[in-house]
């Protein structure tokens, strides 16, 4: 019988997505766990898996479209279950699926046929059903890309993208954005002699003062905000803000945060990074502060497990595998992907891991499992100069650990003398109802006991 793929809950409270693109077009063999499609939520894109195998029977919904988590967006199964597949009630879709799915192999064609838009508007013809069903999904931008294009009401299909696979990033819309802006910034300049016309004072006010600011207005923030505002002056919430504040408020309303702040010495993990780095140079490998803070939370986790379980009505749901989630700023605001069974990675192979992780979230091609699978999560906070901070428990695990910066402070040392140190302070933000403050307090002392004697983590 054949498999149904349902569009997949990625993330705490992911209530819909959208199919960028298939991966797979229908009769391809599908793999169980093989990527068969790339799905958008509210903060990324990953890859979506299969859990079925054979044959991709029937793609059911086009790129570009959202729909609801749950709901079936294809059929896998055996290559004689084929007949079944199809649906009597559209029978323009079969072609439109194959045009799907080879979208992958033909992404840069609807860039290459800019004079399509028409079709958005009429879509009569059947030629016309693909592009007004999927242009989103086609073009293939990354969703910050997508966002100012909206803003600006720019038509994506008007821009060849420069990243990976040809997909369109933010950089390629605001460098589209700087030609007809500029356009429009010059077509007030052109009023500037009419200012001997009956409106000399207004128009004499306006293009003076501004031609130089204008040119400079796409490529700053202000420019976008003041375009989304509506009549009453409100900016409207992007998906991804709406699903942060979803998450947020549901994690401070069920979950009784409580907070545990320490100062962590990190003098000599400082030195061996330096060392470490210095050895690892001809591999192309570079350890980071982060990974140091990776390494030690993993042990420490091994040693208080309840700090990497879940919550559940009945008990504490224990997760064997240690999956460790990273905060990482991008430009639509904030995701936490985790790096991947730690508990058995050295501090080499978590610094490479790490790397690949944060090229991927930025390139948008990170898997379900990554985005959606962390048991225990660290917000780092030390690269924009911040000292200290305390950070929200992503939903369902139980802590996160929030980091400051690395900075040079006056320590008084046992002999009473004042020395130099390279201080780091670090909070972990835990759910009550599963650890209690004094369980706190051990974790971070484990997790500072090992930053400052590092080499207890190369053994």
């Amino acid at each position: 019988m054949a498999t149904e793929l349902t569009m997949p809950q990625m993330g705490y409270d992911m209530q819909e997505g959208t199919v960028v693109r298939w991966l797979k077009s229908e009769g391809s063999p599908v793999q169980m766990g093989e990527a068969v499609a790339e799905i958008e939520t509210d903060k990324a894109v990953v890859e979506f898996e299969s859990y079925g195998e054979g044959v991709l029977l029937k793609i059911l919904v086009a790129e570009g479209t959202t729909v609801p988590v749950g709901e079936v967006i294809a059929l896998v199964g055996a290559e004689s279950e084929a007949p079944v597949a199809p649906t009597p009630d559209e029978p323009a879709q079969p072609e439109e699926a194959e045009e799907q799915a080879e979208a992958p192999v033909s992404a840069a064609i609807p860039l290459e046929a800019p004079a399509q838009p028409v079709s958005t508007n009429g879509g009569v013809a059947a030629q016309d059903v693909a592009p007004r069903a999927e242009p989103e999904g086609r073009l293939f931008a990354t969703p910050a890309a997508r966002k100012i294009a909206e803003e600006q009401d720019i038509d994506l299909r008007q821009i060849e993208g420069t990243g990976p696979g040809g997909r369109i990033t933010k950089e390629d819309v605001l460098g589209f954005a700087d030609q007809p802006v500029e356009v429009v910034a010059e077509a007030p300049e052109p009023l500037t002699p009419v200012e001997t016309a009956p409106e000399p004072p207004v128009v004499a006010e306006t293009p003076e003062p501004e031609p130089t600011p204008e040119p400079a207005v796409p490529a700053s923030p202000p420019a976008p905000v003041a375009e989304v505002e509506d009549e009453e002056g409100l900016i409207p919430f992007s998906r991804m803000r709406q699903q942060i504040a979803r998450v947020t408020v549901r994690s401070k309303s069920e979950k009784p945060h409580f907070y545990v702040t320490t100062d962590i010495d990190m003098t000599q993990a400082m030195t061996l990074r330096s060392q470490i780095n210095q050895s690892l140079t001809d591999e192309g490998v570079r350890v980071t502060v982060n990974d140091l803070i990776v390494k030690a939370c993993v042990l420490t986790l091994k040693k208080y497990p309840k700090f990497n379980g879940f919550y559940q009505e009945n008990g504490i749901k224990m997760n064997d595998a240690i999956n460790i989630g990273v905060a990482i700023a991008i430009e639509e605001g904030l995701i936490v992907p985790a790096l991947l069974d730690c508990g058995d990675k050295s501090l080499k192979e978590l610094a490479a891991a790490s790397k690949d992780l944060a090229e991927r979230s930025a390139s948008g091609t990170l898997s379900n499992q990554e985005y959606a699978g962390g048991t225990f999560a660290i917000s780092n906070l030390g690269m924009f100069g911040v000292s200290s901070f305390i950070a929200i428990i992503q939903p369902p695990q139980t802590a996160v650990l929030a980091v400051g910066a690395v900075a040079k402070r006056p320590v008084v040392g046992d002999d009473d003398q004042i020395t130099v140190a390279q201080i780091m302070t670090t909070t972990i933000s835990g759910d009550h109802r599963i650890v209690d403050g004094a369980e706190g307090a051990q974790f971070v002392n484990e997790v500072k006991r090992l930053l400052e004697n590092p080499l207890s983590m190369l053994v």
